[in-house]
Parts: C-alpha cells; sequence; structure tokens
C-alpha cells in the first residue's frame, strides 16, 4: 500500500502558513542531488573507507539504482525500506529512492528479524535493501526467515560487502550491482520526485519500550532542519562532515542529508573508536561533526588527543541524551573549537542549541534557546502555560516537526494539543534568558513513597564526583515505597565509589528523600545505536544483581 499525504496530518492552512513564512517550498531532496551534479560535478561529495565518489558519479549510480528499482515495480509512495552501515551505497539509495518518489525507510544494522518483521509489516514495505553479511552476521538469511509473513515485500536487495555470502543460488534476490545493469530501456535515469509537502521517508522510533512508532517527514520538514542547521553552523561547500552516527537512525541520516544540501563534503564512519574518529579529522581536515555524550567522553579520554592536530574543527556538536556539564566543559577546553549541546528529536528536529558565540560557562547545563522557528511552552498537568522557572512538560509547534504517525490516528490524537501542539514527553523548564534545560522523559520519572524524581536532577550532581567517570540513575521496584532509586556509576580508572561515598557527596544538593538508596558499579552500560543509555536494560541487570545478593545498599 503506497503512503499518501492523506496519511498525514498536513492541512492547507499549514501548507500555506509555512511557505509564506519562507520555511517550505517546491525542493525536494531530489533536487539537491541534480543541483550538485550539475554545479559541483568533479568534487568529491562521500567517502567511506573504501572509495569515494563525486557528485556526478552519485546522481548517474542512483539513477542506475532507481531505473532497476522501477523495472521491479517501486513507485511514488511505496515503502522502500534500507538497513545498511555507513557506506557510500547507502546515498546511492536514499538519491534513487527519493528521485522515484518513493517512501524512504531506513534503520540501523543491528537491528534483528523481531524489529525487523515489524517495521517490514507495519509499514507495509516494498522492497528491502540489506547487506548480504555484515560483521559476520547473514542479513539475507535472516530476511528469508520471516519472508513467508510478508505477503507484501516484493523485492529483496543485498549489497554486497566483501564478506563470505550466502546469495548464491537464491532467486529471490537482487543485488545492487545487478540492479544498476539491469536498467529499464525506456527510463535509464528516472527523475520524477514526489512533492515537497508529500511524505518522503518513514522513521521508527528506537523501541525501547514498546513498540515503535512509525514517524511520517516530508522533504519540507527534513530540509528545513538542515538547511537552518546548516545556516547557523557556518557549513557551506568548504565543509567537510563527519558521518559519525549511524545513518540508519535519524541523526546519521540528517547528516547525510546535510552535506547534500550544503554541496559539502561527507566523511562515513562504519565503527566508532576515539582513535579512528582522530585519525579520519586528521586525514580529511573534517570541519565538524555530531557525536553522543558518550563519544564525546570516550574522545576526551584518549590519550593521544592532545598530540593530535584537530585544528581543521570548526564545531563540534554532542547531544541525544542528557550530557554531563564537566563533559562540555572539558571539551571546549580542549578539543580547540566550540563544543555545543543540542537537544532534539526524530518527531521533531533539532529544537534548541548552545550558542557558540557565547561563553559556555553561561549556558552549561541548558540546552541553549529554542530556534526562532520552533516555538516552545512548558505546560503543567492541566495543559496550563507554568512561570519562568517552573517545570512541567515541554510542548512545541514549528517547521520541523513530523506530520504524524503511520497508521497510528490514537497516537496522533495523544500526542498533539487541541490547539496543535506537539507533546514531547520531555520535561524541563525556560530561564529568564530564555535558554531550556530538560530534567528528563516524563516517563523517566521515579515515584518513591509518592515524591517525584528526575533523574537528570541527581545525573547532574554525580557526574561532578572526581571518581565517576559516567552515571545513570534508574528506578527499581520496592514493595513499600513503589521505586527505590539507584544510582549506576562507572568509576574513573584505578577510583572505586562506595555507597557512604555517593550519599556524602550528594546530601547536601539535594533532599533526603532524592537520595540513592542503592549504588551498582559498572565497566560499561548498555547503549542503544545512537549511544544512549538504555535505562531499561539497565535496570534488568540491576534486578538481576539483586536477586543474585542478598548485600542490601551496598556498591559492587
Amino acid at each position: 500500500m503506497a503512503v499518501t499525504r492523506e496519511d498525514t496530518l498536513l492541512t492547507p492552512e499549514l501548507i500555506e502558513q509555512y511557505t509564506a513564512a519562507g520555511y517550505w517550498s517546491e525542493t525536494t531532496l531530489a533536487d539537491l542531488f541534480r543541483r550538485n551534479a550539475h554545479e559541483l560535478t568533479d568534487k568529491v561529495a562521500y567517502v567511506d573507507d573504501r572509495a569515494q565518489v563525486t557528485w556526478g558519479e552519485v546522481w548517474q549510480v542512483s539513477g542506475e539504482v532507481a531505473s532497476g528499482l522501477a523495472r521491479r515495480g517501486v513507485g511514488r509512495g511505496d515503502v522502500v525500506a534500507v538497513q545498511l552501515p555507513n557506506r557510500i551505497e547507502f546515498v546511492f539509495v536514499l538519491a534513487a529512492v527519493v528521485r522515484l518518489g518513493a517512501v524512504f525507510c531506513q534503520f540501523p544494522p543491528d537491528y534483528r528479524a523481531r524489529e525487523i518483521e515489524f517495521i517490514l509489516d507495519f509499514s507495509e514495505a516494498h522492497t528491502i535493501v540489506v547487506p548480504d553479511v555484515f560483521r559476520g552476521f547473514d542479513h539475507a538469511e535472516m530476511i528469508d526467515g520471516i519472508r513467508g509473513r510478508l505477503p507484501r515485500l516484493v523485492n529483496t536487495v543485498a549489497v554486497t560487502t566483501g564478506e563470505a555470502s550466502s546469495l548464491a543460488g537464491k532467486d529471490a534476490w537482487v543485488s545492487l550491482d545487478q540492479l544498476r545493469r539491469d536498467l529499464d530501456p525506456e527510463d535509464p535515469a528516472p527523475d520524477r520526485p514526489a512533492d515537497a509537502n508529500d511524505v518522503m521517508r518513514i522513521a521508527f522510533t528506537s523501541g525501547t519500550t514498546g513498540e515503535p512508532k512509525a514517524v511520517m517527514h516530508t522533504a519540507n520538514t527534513t530540509l528545513c532542519m538542515t538547511r537552518h542547521e546548516s545556516e547557523q553552523r557556518g557549513i557551506d561547500g568548504d565543509a567537510t562532515i563527519l558521518v559519525l552516527l549511524p545513518v540508519g537512525l535519524n541523526a546519521g541520516f540528517g547528516t547525510v542529508v546535510q552535506v547534500a544540501n550544503a554541496g559539502a563534503r561527507g566523511v562515513l564512519m562504519e565503527k566508532f573508536s576515539p582513535t579512528g574518529l582522530l585519525d579520519l579529522v586528521e586525514r580529511h581536515q573534517v570541519t565538524t561533526f555530531l557525536a553522543a555524550p558518550t563519544a564525546v567522553l570516550a574522545i576526551l579520554r584518549e590519550d593521544s588527543l592532545d598530540d593530535r592536530d584537530l585544528s581543521s574543527l570548526r564545531i563540534v556538536q554532542t547531544g541525544g541524551s542528557s550530557t554531563p556539564v564537566k563533559v562540555l566543559s572539558e571539551a571546549n577546553e580542549r578539543l580547540g573549537c566550540p563544543v555545543v549541546d543540542l537537544y532534539g528529536m526524530l518527531e521533531t528536529g533539532v529544537t534548541s542549541c548552545t550558542d557558540p558565540e557565547e561563553p559556555y560557562e553561561e549556558w552549561v547545563g541548558t540546552v541553549g534557546r529554542p530556534y526562532e522557528f520552533m516555538h516552545v511552552r512548558i505546560l503543567d498537568r492541566d495543559d496550563q502555560d507554568v512561570a519562568v522557572g517552573v517545570e512541567g512538560e515541554i510542548v512545541k509547534t514549528g517547521p520541523t516537526i513530523c506530520v504524524g504517525y503511520y497508521r497510528n490516528p490514537g497516537k496522533n490524537e495523544e500526542s498533539w494539543t487541541a490547539d496543535g501542539w506537539f507533546r514531547s514527553g520531555d520535561r524541563g523548564h525556560l530561564d529568564g534568558n530564555g535558554r531550556l534545560t530538560i530534567s528528563g522523559r516524563s516517563k523517566d520519572m521515579i515515584i518513591h513513597g509518592g515524591a517525584n524524581i528526575w533523574p537528570r536532577e541527581l545525573e547532574e550532581i554525580l557526574v561532578r564526583h572526581p571518581d565517576v567517570a559516567d552515571v545513570a540513575v534508574v528506578g527499581i521496584h520496592d514493595d513499600y515505597f513503589g521505586e527505590n532509586t539507584c544510582a549506576c556509576l562507572i568509576p574513573e580508572p584505578g577510583a572505586t565509589v562506595t555507597f557512604d561515598d555517593v550519599i556524602d557527596f550528594m546530601k547536601d544538593e539535594v533532599a533526603k528523600y532524592k537520595l540513592p538508596q542503592r549504588v551498582e558499579l559498572f565497566e560499561t552500560f548498555p547503549l542503544g545505536p545512537t549511544g544512549k543509555v538504555l535505562k531499561r536494560d539497565l535496570t534488568d541487570e540491576v534486578e538481576a544483581r539483586r536477586k543474585a545478593t542478598a548485600s542490601g545498599g551496598a556498591a559492587r
């Protein structure tokens, strides 16, 4: 079933409003790829660890892929699901899909059968593109195992990765190279993008709790965001952007699009390591990158950091989860360029960002001021606006917000206020300078004996402890209080932290009821693809430890 504008929350009035304001236009992502091919034909567009391609080559190859897909029935509004790593082939497929006016639906290579079957079934995907084998895992075999339960799946396409492949003799599969050769002679280079207000992509939320939601974005909601980010960060055609986060998730996808928007050069990093990142910055003279807070912390811990030539860097961005204050402070001092903290989410794009022109001491601990086009309000439980400095739910409206959840009217009704503001599910407050501070997710709140406790508040305190490298606060079940607070800590190398240490450090900072009832020590935290701590997995591990030992609140 093709995705149409009728599946969205778009109205003619909304389109007219944002078009008149200059936020939306008729430009599509296909138009940007075409423009770059014509104006920057021989300029290097994207680089990965195996090859590089020019903008002219991106346009040529994507035309061949588009023709092969069209010959196999892919048309306007059909969903093409893509599970590829940070490699140039991702760009070829993306450009091909938008040239056909089809709907792009990407997810990262570490998703497995249950997650993928849900995505393919819910989106009614027409075609899927996967690596044949990646990091020793046979993706083609996985898809074959669920194919029989996906009657709407027509095409299965594999990108050969050089690992031992199981595609031989499988007639149901076609390689990306074969698609390029198997052109439609009457349509060898399709170029018929959808309208800029039609659905361009469906992206699923991370799904760390419950089943994921399918978020719909148009070319306009997507390009408005990347265009503004480029303007704000000074990203132009001379920029070299490191694509560090997985392209299968929103931030990595957005960075690939940002490269096309600016006509810049993108360097695709397949697997993060701090030494590998620093090598790429030096080798390619990278000017900017976006990294999760955990990656920034790993870079700061890298022994060779102070000996590296990072003079090409203009700005580094972080965000996606709570960024500890001391990490931001140290990064601004040691990376040789401004390091800013942004706040965004899949449904809305980036809402706010700290200002690199302002001393970080003035904004650290906040996520900066909301962008001019992103209107933000803080509401209480009765949907009434609260005063400056008072915490509540963050709601937003603006031209980068998604156009609804696909095939989920109940979630649409739940997620927008009666007057059209998107409910973020985040808690926070605005201060007298207009800066936004995030206190946590509504669902992350710990209720201890009827009192509300926000993990972010405690995390910001504990991460200042000299022997604590990282912290995540979770709620654990208690028969009497409902929930108790557990501080999960990664100590600095060679350090030890006890329960008493934690209480002594915090007791003058917060009310007694907010103090942790338990401390657990870890070497690493379970992380999602974007570097966010998977708190549900962390809670499960703490509960397992509790069952295995009778040591009340002692640290491990």
